[in-house]
């Protein structure tokens, strides 16, 4: 295992919220990172090309004519693609270092991954990434975590206020800012039972996202994803 690619700060719970007011949570607290990521250029790992062709990474970057996402925000939706397309070739291009983890959640992720193919891209949404950058300047500044906004406005009726959609959910990753170690870490989901995120990255009712890196006092960065089915607008 390449330590700094795995370490997480803290891995906020994932929360599935419906037209009702469920709210489904379980936080993991992990231990603290040793060093900062650092941010990738505005190009994906170059050994992908051994697993995916030209016209599947191109397709993967739905994010790349979005002006209001950074180069590591279009990464990590196009991770996130990557893996819904082709799990057996993401585990081999991204995760070749877990294929013979005797950790269960790593071992279970590339279980997972090989029977994921042909899944809905999932495509930016402005709306969305106004969301979770919205969440991501809240909480960040005063080193804070959780979904709830810091007046303890519930994550949903904050999504909404953006982005009026059907099924919602979230994930939040602290610590990071390099997108492959982002979406690894999700992915990966060590210490929540649920597999919350995992499930969230993955989930074929899901095709729209928005996203924001940002800074957080505490953890130096933090990573939130806002994921919506194609009922909103």
């Amino acid at each position: 295992m390449k330590k700094h690619l795995f370490t997480i700060i803290l891995l906020a719970s994932s929360v599935v919220i419906t037209n009702t007011s469920c709210d489904i949570s379980d936080d993991a607290l992990e231990t603290p990172a040793t060093e900062n990521s650092s941010t990738e250029g505005n190009t994906i790992a170059k050994n992908a090309t051994k697993y995916f062709t030209i016209m599947q990474l191109d397709s993967a970057n739905t994010a790349k004519d979005a002006k209001y996402l950074t180069d590591a925000e279009k990464l990590v939706i196009q991770y996130c693609n990557l893996a819904r397309m082709n799990g057996s070739a993401f585990n081999n291009a991204f995760i070749a270092d877990l294929l013979s983890s005797n950790n269960s959640y790593e071992q279970s992720l590339v279980d997972t991954l090989k029977n994921i193919a042909d899944k809905p891209l999932l495509y930016p949404n402005e709306q969305l990434c106004k969301a979770a950058e919205y969440h991501a300047n809240d909480i960040g500044p005063e080193g804070k975590t959780g979904h709830n906004s810091s007046d303890g406005t519930n994550f949903a009726v904050r999504v909404r206020s953006f982005y009026n959609g059907g099924w919602v959910a979230e994930n939040i990753s602290y610590g990071h800012d390099n997108a492959l170690e982002i979406v690894r870490q999700l992915l990966i989901d060590k210490d929540v039972a649920s597999l919350g995120h995992r499930k969230n990255i993955l989930n074929e009712n899901y095709c729209r996202i928005g996203i924001a890196i940002r800074y957080h006092k505490t953890y130096k960065h933090c990573c939130v994803q806002d994921f919506s089915d194609d009922q909103g607008d």
